[in-house]
């Protein structure tokens, strides 16, 4: 047993007094060699400051990340489509990865609806994106659609996984554009 009252009362634990260095009464001076300089570090500070509000990356970056977060959703929401439509997956199941996927393209439309294109190709390049994530978020719901209607109306569970390979067709060749430049 250990430390129970029983095999080791507190008041027979013998106890050490603690330790601690002393202070020192003031900090070392500054070496002469490494001299006070707040204006260097102010702009050293801004610079890393601006590379991470600017992300380094552009648009361009921005955009291929939006577009790589959107084409997994897609593929996704594809894989769930085609196991409802073969029995395989319940359809509240594929509702699920539908509506999470829908949600996906949406941030991913909103970030890049938030970039400050500097240059006349990075607007081009955002106007594209965008584009082809309005196509993914229609892809989308014509799958929902179909989905819901799942009795053999129109639209069908076929045209809805055919909208989302459209959309994802798109997002490949946007990828290939924002990935060449």
């Amino acid at each position: 047993m250990l430390n129970t009252p029983d095999s080791a009362p507190a008041e027979k634990i013998p106890a050490r007094p603690a330790a601690f260095p002393a202070r020192p009464a003031a900090l070392p001076a500054r070496p002469a060699a490494f001299p006070a300089r707040p204006a260097a570090g102010l702009a050293l500070l801004a610079l890393a400051a601006l590379a991470f509000l600017t992300g380094c990356g552009g648009v361009g970056g921005s955009v291929s990340t939006a577009v790589k977060d959107s084409s997994s959703a897609v593929a996704t929401a594809r894989i769930a489509l085609r196991q409802d439509m073969d029995g395989k997956l319940t359809q509240a199941a594929t509702a699920t990865s539908l509506d999470d996927g829908l949600k996906e393209v949406e941030t991913s439309r909103s970030s890049v609806l938030k970039l400050s294109p500097a240059t006349q190709e990075e607007r081009v390049v955002q106007k594209q994106a965008l584009d082809v994530l309005d196509q993914c978020a229609a892809g989308f719901a014509t799958a929902r659609a179909a989905l819901a209607a799942n009795d053999g109306g129109s639209p069908s569970l076929s045209d809805g996984d055919k909208a989302l390979a459209d959309a994802q067709d798109a997002l490949k060749q946007l990828e290939g554009t924002v990935g060449s430049r």
